[in-house]
């Protein structure tokens, strides 16, 4: 299995992860990095998660057969409506950004507009992948192994490029679940984007001075409240509605938890336990 050329735009965790597997696997001809700081290309040169990198974004997407936005989301409908004219004819692009509905619209948008019969294939993705941590230095070759990759592809996309982009990331470990855009971002409201705010929100109200007193259980909780800020002001932008249901439904159960308290009603307060302990217990992952 090859998959030619591939070019990923940004090569941070996400990006960098994507060479290192894609390179420790022999799944490509060759990968070409794209950053705009030659610095960060450098640092994927030296740990070999690129073969060549480039500031050119023309001179990499004509060659490639697929292309990779993995910048952050707010950069890429601009970025796609700049790479697409440039695109071969045979060339799949795809992203791995965390909000789907905004993205796969706007650019879907651009190819009907600029496009009548053989159109470009955008297939949007989201690797259900990461860490706290950020940067090219934090990229690993097994990042993806044993997660789930969302693909939601559209009537523009054809089935041959639907099953090649599949089995990129099957490749690279991941099990393959296919989603509207809208599904996809009402799911990943409760799965990703609301633990995010609530680790926030709980780093938030913690006292500085009472941090040296918090364990492995505080630490744990608040572990994604570290990603990086910019990046989730953007993904909270574009998922704005389904984030805010999602949080309303929080709110209810802590308002729920709050009550039964004062309340004093110590059999629901166990009830509640008891409910979210199974809960947890039935869905906990395999890697732990």
């Amino acid at each position: 299995m090859n998959f030619g050329v591939v070019a990923i735009i940004g090569t941070g965790l996400i990006g960098g992860s994507i060479g290192l597997g894609l390179k420790e696997r022999g799944l490509t001809k060759s990968i070409i990095g794209v950053g705009h700081r030659k610095a960060s290309i450098n640092k994927a040169l030296k740990i070999k998660a690129i073969d060549e990198g480039t500031t050119n974004i023309e001179k990499a997407v004509s060659r490639a057969d697929i292309i990779i936005l993995a910048t952050s989301v707010d950069l890429i409908p601009c970025l796609a409506k700049k790479i697409i004219p440039l695109m071969k004819a045979s060339a799949i692009l795809t992203d791995v950004g965390s909000a789907k509905n905004y993205i796969v619209s706007q650019v879907n948008r651009e190819i009907r507009g600029r496009y009548d019969g053989n159109r470009p294939n955008f297939i949007g993705a989201h690797p259900l992948a990461g860490s706290e941590q950020s940067g090219i230095e934090s990229a690993r070759s097994d990042l993806f192994e044993g997660s789930v990759c969302v693909l939601t592809p559209t009537s523009l996309n054809s089935k041959k490029c639907i099953t090649k982009l599949s089995n990129m990331w099957k490749a690279l470990g991941a099990k393959i679940s296919i989603l509207t855009p809208s599904e996809h971002d009402e799911i990943v409201a409760f799965v990703s984007h609301l633990p995010h705010l609530v680790a926030s929100g709980l780093a938030g109200v913690v006292d500085e001075k009472h941090w040296k007193f918090a364990a492995s259980g505080l630490r744990d909780t608040t572990r994604v409240a570290s990603g990086d800020p910019e990046l989730w002001l953007s993904i909270c932008k574009q998922n704005k509605a389904k984030i805010i249901e999602a949080l309303r439904c929080f709110s209810e159960e802590v308002q729920h938890t709050l009550n039964d308290l004062e309340q004093g009603d110590d059999n629901k307060i166990l009830k509640r336990l008891q409910k979210a302990k199974t809960v947890r217990d039935k869905k906990v992952w395999k890697q732990e």
